[in-house]
């Protein structure tokens, strides 16, 4: 009788996914942003092809998440961003920044929390979005590229 060869048992577990990388990840690169901000009348103004496709991944990640509890609401403020260190006493005060001047005419910065941020922190200064309002469906914004 010929012997015949017999594999060995596999017993390697699957492989885990690392989800500290990948095409979301990488997408957002190196900011540190939780969220990201689509304008619905930018969304609105592609191709409905595109639309229905956006909807459906939309749908699915809702649907993939429900189970987790979920802010009920968000604001959102246009604005730019600025060093803090640059900022004017105006600028603070818009920015959500407490200040004050030591003894030696220093400005120690806080930020809302009592936090203190150092001269090259980050700071948001509230400001108007660019891109018009979604005005109920009847914005339209030609997509790059289209001739409409």
């Amino acid at each position: 009788m010929p012997a015949t060869a017999t594999a060995a048992p596999t017993s390697a577990a699957p492989r885990p996914v690392v989800r500290e990388d990948g095409p979301i990840h990488d997408w957002f690169g190196l900011t540190y942003a939780n969220h990201q901000v689509l304008h619905r009348s930018l969304m609105q103004s592609m191709p409905t092809e595109w639309q229905e496709r956006m909807v459906g991944c939309l749908e699915e990640l809702q649907a993939a998440y429900q189970h987790l509890p979920q802010a009920q609401a968000y604001e959102i403020i246009p604005g730019t961003e600025h060093e803090v260190g640059s900022l004017t006493p105006d600028q603070f005060t818009a920015a959500g920044v407490t200040f004050e001047r030591d003894d030696e005419g220093c400005i120690a910065r806080y930020w809302r929390d009592g936090q203190e941020l150092d001269p090259d922190d980050l700071v948001l200064l509230p400001g108007t979005d660019p891109v018009p309002h979604y005005n109920r469906g009847r914005t339209y914004l030609p997509p790059f590229g289209t001739t409409d």
